[in-house]
């Protein structure tokens, strides 16, 4: 386990500077006055830099509490008995808790994980991955040994990984445990060497004398101790806890992914600190939501670098206070991204420097108050305001945000998906699952369209009979077509499999309306045609989704639409475009099926790309 949790804690890319100073300039050149969103521009500058976005944005946050016993609980340093932990647990999972009800009105999944509950969870949502059950107590012997520690961080890790490898953008930590409030201002105290009576607070509500006996029990146990401020897997074994540990691992999953972590009380920020002692570039990829009202929340903040961004004198936990800020981290993404600029809304930007209409500095000049510089060196922890700046992320002149959704690994999906699609004309007899079907459909219903008028309709084929009528016209082309070739050509185009129809399980018959929109469509007025080709980027779209999912698909093209018109009862203004066979095959072609039969070849793409005019290819690089 240490080594993966090394591989990943010293493996954390710097932010990205070149993106920062891409947001910092969109954020400028957007309608509204510089600035005027406040701290907000400095979070989404800081978002750019971990997610390599200009314009970041998140479609799949998660939400994960970590939660765990501790044996120092039964001190009565909390106003909660112990079996609390795992009652919260189950609440959490029914639906019942804050960090459930702000989960579910966002449309976030929250995953719940008993990493050393005490007691079984009675509720199946609950995620087993129990350290142990419950830290020791602390106040007489070590919370834990070094290969619980290093058991903790990793459970955090991997989980928050796994999320990650399924989509996951953001992560919300949260953490769940009676008694961990005592086990954080221990941690806190031992690494930043501060007094336990500047640290410890309220907790869960506890009176001033029970506050007095947990700053005895803590100043008692790191006396007994002796802690090492420069060991954190010595802090933690000896004073922390199995959700304080999970949390640092998932952070630092988090941070060697370039995946943002929203932080929420002194909890969070105690795993924080301890993640940071294993790495500093960690807190890169921190965000915090708010300050708590337990005075060690403060001094962890101050030491992390990190500001809140409100203070709502909040002292709940299990996530709560981030998933009330996450809102307004998302609609300043989505403000980011869709207010217009000045350019784009033709109006007049103040801020505009003469130079730049004759092709000069761009955006009033080199030197801004408050500028992306000045962003990019504080989110770097450089206190000389001039960040370090690698040679292939320097920025040039200024320009647009390069907007870079996708990594590496994405992209080349992408091109794989575009370079193995083929024309499918043999097909397994398996049904094709409904989940699968949808999201081919939902691709195909992205299409770009002009004037958005999205004139495709789909059309679902199972039926027999509507089957056999369509194969029946279908052969009757086919024929009518080989009349266009003579001797061994015919033949050699009567011998080819041209559908799949009555094999496949499924057809779609994708149709194109016209006059979807009205008369006059956006973008149309000119070139009537672009619906239908709006309607084939939709069939593409449908295409490559079906490859990606293993399914193959085959357009046919050798009808008369009046037949099908007729026998699928489409209206007579709507054009069946295109019927496609859906469904598995036992090979994908690793060249298209024409070229393999030697019917033609791939033109050379070299020989179709002309500069400038029709037909010029003098000077033409590639």
């Amino acid at each position: 386990m240490l080594p993966e949790i090394l591989n990943r804690s010293e493996r954390i890319p710097p932010l990205d500077v070149r993106a920062m100073e891409k947001a910092r300039d969109r954020l400028d050149d957007l309608t509204k006055p510089r600035g005027s969103l406040g701290v907000l521009e400095d979070v989404l500058v800081r978002l750019s830099g971990m997610t390599g976005q200009a314009i970041p944005g998140f479609r799949q946050p998660l939400a994960v509490v970590f939660a765990a016993d501790h044996g120092v609980a039964k001190h009565s340093v909390s106003a909660y008995g112990t079996q609390v932990t795992e009652e919260m647990a189950v609440n959490m999972c029914m639906g019942s808790a804050v960090s459930s009800v702000l989960t579910r009105s966002q449309g976030i999944e929250l995953k719940v994980v008993d990493v050393g509950i005490r007691s079984r969870v009675r509720h199946p949502g609950v995620l087993v991955r129990k350290v142990a059950p419950g830290t020791k107590d602390f106040s007489v012997e070590p919370a834990m040994t070094l290969e619980q520690a290093y058991e903790g961080v990793f459970t955090g890790l991997e989980i928050v990984e796994q999320s990650i490898r399924q989509g996951c953008d953001l992560v919300v930590v949260g953490e769940m445990g009676i008694g961990n409030t005592t086990a954080s201002t221990a941690v806190i105290a031992g690494l930043l060497q501060l007094p336990v009576e500047d640290l410890a607070g309220e907790g869960t509500g506890i009176s001033a004398q029970q506050r007095q006996k947990k700053v005895e029990v803590i100043r008692g146990a790191l006396q007994r101790h002796a802690l090492n401020p420069a060991d954190p897997w010595d802090v933690l074994c000896k004073v922390g806890g199995f959700e304080i540990a999970a949390m640092a691992g998932a952070m630092i999953a988090c941070a060697h992914h370039r995946v943002p972590v929203v932080l929420d009380g002194v909890i969070t920020g105690c795993a924080a600190l301890l993640a940071s002692r294993l790495n500093p570039a960690v807190t890169n990829y921190m965000l915090a939501s708010h300050r708590s009202t337990e005075p060690a929340h403060e001094r962890v903040l101050a030491a992390l670098g990190l500001s809140p961004l409100v203070n709502w004198d909040m002292h709940l936990g299990e996530g709560s206070g981030a998933l009330f800020v996450l809102p307004a981290i998302r609609n300043a993404c989505k403000v980011m991204a869709e207010t217009a600029t000045f350019e784009d809304a033709r109006v007049t930007n103040p801020h505009k420097s003469p130079l730049d209409a004759e092709g000069g500095v761009l955006n009033g000049g080199s030197t801004q108050t408050g500028g992306s510089h000045d962003v990019c060196a504080a989110a770097n922890g450089n206190a000389d305001g001039n960040p370090e700046v690698r040679p292939e992320t320097a920025p040039h002149a200024r320009s647009a945000p390069i907007v870079r959704d996708f990594d590496d690994f994405e992209r080349a999906a992408v091109y794989k998906a575009i370079l193995a699609r083929r024309d499918i004309r043999a097909f397994l007899p398996d049904p094709i699952p409904d989940d699968a079907l949808d999201r081919i459909l939902t691709a195909a219903h992205h299409g770009p369209s002009v004037g958005y008028m999205q004139p495709w309709n789909f059309i679902l084929i199972r039926g027999r009979q509507q089957l056999e009528q369509i194969q029946a016209v279908v052969e009757r082309e086919r024929v009518r077509a080989a009349e266009h070739y003579r001797d061994l050509k015919q033949d050699y185009y009567l011998r080819l499999k041209v559908e799949g129809l009555l094999q496949a399980p499924l057809t779609i018959c994708v149709t194109n309306d016209s006059t979807r929109g009205g008369p006059h469509v956006l973008g149309r007025n000119t070139i009537l045609e672009t619906d239908l080709m709006s309607t084939s980027c939709a069939i593409e779209n449908m295409w490559l989704a079906a490859r990606v999912e293993g399914i193959g698909m085959g357009w046919v093209s050798i009808y008369q639409k009046a037949d099908i018109r007729r026998i699928l009862n489409i209206p007579e203004h709507v054009d069946p475009v295109a019927l496609l066979s859906v469904g598995y095959t036992s090979h994908f072609p690793e060249i298209p099926l024409l070229e393999r039969v030697g019917w033609g070849s791939r033109l050379d793409l070299q020989t179709l790309i002309y500069r400038d005019t029709w037909g010029n290819q003098e000077g033409l690089k590639l």
